[in-house]
């Protein structure tokens, strides 16, 4: 395979998967599980998922000071956080309409980064990044991805997870440590995560028992989590961060797919244009960009 398209396989395996994970939440949340519980389940599978992979592969978790101030940072905002706020707004509003916030990560990332000095501000960055808001906030309107304007604050809930996708990879490229194998980084960053997640579970009454019916896919969606994380790790690693971003727009589409075949949503007409505007703001903002550094996204 041509160097130039070594990435695209596990990008289009990385978008399909992220994808479906509203389509788990929804199923999830419409027999009876909480959010919270939702989230910790998937956070704890995982990473019991990655640790024991680095058992069989002869690899310790580092604690040193460093490793664990990445993995506390990476796991609280890329998956707690998020999954917080992205798994509580998903019960309110449509799988495919959250797959076009997805994005909005990169865009900000690259962005944040501008803002930090790793990245040098121009003026299409800007245009791109105009762009991509403007089909978001297209997406809400009557008619596009949001059918009923009573979902607006949800969907502004919702558009906190890309913000947290991209504090954590800000962060992460400042703190992630040097000569650190991609699953360990990723069974450490989904350890710290779970934890947090299950502190928030308990203490908000979301720790109680649920229809057994969904463990399976409970166990599916742990499962899809650990794979999607090693993929996006290695990712990090071998192609840098702004290529591995690149995952989004695999994302926005698979996750409109998914959100029809496994819930019937039907998006307006103008999800269309929302979603080309989208596509340009983050062409504009991360296809011509420099890599932020060896992990940084």
């Amino acid at each position: 395979m041509p160097d130039a398209l070594r990435p695209l396989p596990p990008l289009l395996l990385l978008g399909t998967i992220w994808g479906a994970t509203p389509g788990f939440v929804k199923y999830l949340g419409g027999i009876g599980w909480p959010p919270f519980l939702i989230a910790t389940c998937a956070g704890a599978g995982s990473a019991v998922i990655l640790i024991l992979l680095c058992r069989m592969r002869g690899l310790a978790l580092p604690l040193s000071r460093a490793h664990l101030r990445h993995y506390v940072v990476s796991g609280l905002t890329g998956l707690a956080a998020a999954n917080l706020v992205g798994f509580t707004a998903l019960q309110h509003i449509p799988a495919g309409f959250f797959s076009l916030l997805v994005p909005l990560s990169p865009m900000l990332t690259v962005l944040g980064a501008a803002m930090l000095g790793m990245e040098r501000v121009t003026p299409r960055r800007i245009l791109g990044t105009l762009l991509g808001l403007s089909g978001v906030l297209l997406a809400m309107a009557p008619g596009a991805a949001l059918p009923d304007p009573a979902m607006l604050p949800w969907a502004f809930l919702a558009a906190l997870t890309p913000v947290c996708y991209a504090a954590s990879n800000l962060m992460a490229v400042k703190l992630a440590p040097r000569d650190t194998p991609p699953l360990v980084l990723a069974a450490g960053t989904l350890s710290a995560g779970a934890v947090g997640l299950a502190i928030v579970a308990a203490a908000s009454g979301h720790m109680h028992a649920v229809p057994l019916s969904g463990v399976p896919v409970s166990a599916l969606q742990a499962a899809a989590t650990a794979g999607a994380f090693m993929l996006y790790f290695r990712s990090l690693g071998a192609h840098g961060g702004v290529v591995t971003s690149q995952a989004g727009y695999v994302i926005t589409i698979t996750g409109l797919a998914w959100g029809w075949v496994l819930f019937g949503e039907r998006p307006g007409w103008l999800t269309i244009p929302a979603a080309l505007l989208v596509f340009a703001g983050l062409a504009l903002v991360t296809l011509p960009g420099r890599r932020l550094t060896r992990s940084g996204a």
